[in-house]
């Protein structure tokens, strides 16, 4: 019988090629926001703040800073399920639905699946996935890992293809995004505003690289 409760519901584990040859089942996995990675999590959400990106975790986005995520971590952690309830496409015309990268039972990053490019911002520039990994788990392959898996349970959403896009001067992102099969569409020219909204504090002109990645062609 399933668990009625989606904060225990865990996504099916992904084992890499190289773990399979060595016969280790791979720790890393999407998982449901849950309280149980709270303090693996509070220490994710410090460095981001040290660079000024606690955005990154959504919690300014739902009224939370450091002190009140370690006051209301429970209430957080709802907040952040609900961004996926139905009743959103009527409030803010998309679904968000956030999964936690959780290697051996330690938050490493986030990414965010919308379904419905319900906003003209997502339509335009900020596409159907979004992803972050925390400061201190940078440059370990992790990037690649939280796409993939979004990229799966895309599939399990339904979806055939997905929009992912990135800023120009971001070559690891880009790096990821191609790495996991995307196709070049397009560059746009993000205006003042779309920057200030985004956390650029630069007066430079940069473009948002708009990618497609078909999923029919993962599941051949």
């Amino acid at each position: 019988m399933l668990d009625p409760d989606p904060s225990h519901q865990v996504l099916p584990q992904v084992t890499s090629p190289e773990s399979a040859l060595l016969g280790v089942v791979d720790a890393v996995s999407l998982e449901t926001p849950a309280e149980m990675y709270r303090e693996s999590f509070l220490v994710g959400a410090t460095a981001f703040v040290a660079e000024k990106r606690l955005e990154s975790t959504y919690a300014p986005f739902l009224g939370y800073d450091v002190h009140r995520l370690r006051r209301e971590f429970g209430t957080f952690v709802w907040d952040l399920k609900q961004l996926a309830d139905d009743s959103r496409l009527h409030s803010s015309g998309y679904r968000d639905h956030v999964f936690w990268l959780i290697d051996d039972g330690e938050y490493i990053g986030q990414t965010s699946i919308r379904p419905e490019l319900g906003t003209p911002y997502l339509i335009t520039y900020g596409g159907h996935i979004g992803y972050s990994i925390r400061p201190d788990r940078r440059q370990q392959g992790y990037g690649r890992r939280i796409l993939s898996l979004a990229l799966d349970e895309c599939s399990r959403l339904g979806m055939d293809r997905v929009l992912i896009t990135c800023d120009e001067d971001n070559m690891p992102s880009r790096r990821i995004i191609e790495a996991n099969g995307g196709t070049f569409e397009s560059g746009l020219t993000m205006d003042r505003a779309i920057r200030r909204a985004e956390g650029r504090k630069s007066e430079k002109d940069i473009q948002k690289l708009r990618y497609w990645i078909e999923l029919r062609d993962r599941r051949r």
